[in-house]
């Protein structure tokens, strides 16, 4: 039985190892997160968890410097739905609340903005895929690939 998820909803596309960047303060205090990013036909929601990708699989999603419209191997409905409840810093955007969906560009890096209105607010979240990382003192990104965002954005456009 799901809890998170509706009955009748189902993933449309996911993916991998990307950082969610919550825009802070005048830009300032920005707090990053890795996970899995998902489109529901109804959501869209990202999860916090680290999942490892060969650089086989790498080229599935992130080939030619283009971020990929795919499925997740091995990844279902009722997996999303459990991690969602073990995560307490996962969030979930339906697709009626979302404003806006571009590609930005900052410090020669492309990343996918969403804008979205959550109880009243107007949020925004910067989306990148890290090409190195740091593990102390905590997992943080150093410097992001410069990937075109021009699929996803497409298809999150269609379904608004």
């Amino acid at each position: 039985m799901r809890v998170n998820l509706e009955d009748d909803e189902h993933m449309v596309a996911a993916l991998p190892k990307i950082w969610a960047i919550a825009l802070g303060l005048m830009g300032f205090f920005n707090k990053n997160k890795e996970g899995i990013l998902v489109l529901t036909n109804k959501n869209l929601i990202f999860v916090p968890r680290y999942l490892y990708v060969s650089p086989k699989e790498r080229e599935k999603y992130f080939g030619e410097d283009k971020v990929k419209v795919a499925q997740l191997w091995d990844y279902s409905e009722t997996q999303l739905d459990e991690d969602i409840s073990e995560n307490s810093k996962s969030w979930i955007v339906p697709l009626e609340s979302i404003i806006d969906i571009t590609q930005i560009t900052l410090r020669k890096v492309n990343f996918m903005r969403i804008k979205f209105s959550s109880s009243g607010k107007e949020k925004s979240y910067d989306l990148g895929v890290a090409k190195s990382v740091t593990n102390y003192p905590i997992r943080q990104p150093l410097l992001f690939y410069n990937v075109d965002w021009t699929a996803w954005i497409d298809l999150l456009k269609s379904r608004i």
